[in-house]
């Protein structure tokens, strides 16, 4: 009996048979473990504690180990930042509102042009078109006299046949105010025979030789040339006086 006992309770009896849970206490790799999962001065009565030393401790020792995943913490609170760069990035945000609330103005202010603009344009078109039509009406009254004048002359000449004199003085009359019409309206004939050849408004049509003449002085209108105001219409078709031939 005191064999039995004696051979139950030694300590590396069972131990590395299949099954057992338990380690052998001797063995190397064991003491190591416990070596390394044993820190001075701490408890091994906290599984736990001592599961996270030994992760810690594996970690410092072996180089050639790569230790599991520490689980994630909470972050602590953020390190208070340089003070000059604070307000650095204050001035900097400050700046950026600015140039936003500028750049709002800025563009209401562009769609007002655009919209402005667009309005004066279509009213210019239609002033333009007004003015137009409206002196066109003005020409075309002043005309129409000179039209009834025509129809009257050309019934004068139906009724009294062949009667020269009284178609001279018709034409004459028609003439005249067609004439008075034109000038009315600012128009002014260009002069043209016995002056100098003038190119700004005049077009020599050809030059002729000529003894009783200056040379470039006009001899002959072929077609009378009008002013508007300053504004040259039409230059005078005009004969000029050469040099005499020798």
């Amino acid at each position: 009996m005191q064999k039995d006992s004696i051979e139950n309770n030694d300590p590396g009896a069972g131990d590395d048979e299949p099954g057992n849970g338990r380690k052998n206490a001797g063995s190397p790799a064991n003491q190591e473990a416990e070596g390394a999962a044993t820190v001075p001065g701490e408890s091994m009565a906290d599984p736990a504690t001592a599961q996270i030393e030994y992760i810690e401790y594996l970690g410092d020792v072996a180089d050639d180990f790569d230790p599991p995943v520490r689980p994630k913490t909470a972050p602590g609170p953020a390190p208070e930042g340089d003070p000059e760069a604070s307000v650095e990035l204050s001035e900097a945000q400050s700046q950026i509102e600015t140039l936003i609330r500028e750049k709002s103005v800025i563009y209401d202010q562009l769609l007002r042009r655009q919209a402005e603009f667009e309005n004066f344009r279509k009213r210019f078109d239609r002033e333009r078109t007004e003015i137009y039509q409206r002196t066109r009406a003005e020409v075309l009254l002043e005309l129409l006299p000179v039209l009834d004048n025509f129809e009257r002359a050309l019934v004068s000449l139906e009724t009294s046949g062949d009667d020269a004199e009284a178609l001279s003085q018709g034409v004459t009359l028609i003439h005249k105010q067609f004439k008075d019409a034109m000038t009315k309206m600012g128009l002014q004939p260009v002069e043209s025979v016995g002056k100098s050849f003038d190119p700004n408004v005049h077009e020599a049509i050809t030059v002729e030789p000529s003894d009783e003449h200056e040379e470039n002085t006009i001899i002959e209108e072929f077609q009378r040339g009008y002013r508007l105001g300053d504004r040259l219409l039409r230059p005078a078709r005009v004969k000029v006086a050469g040099a005499p031939e020798r």
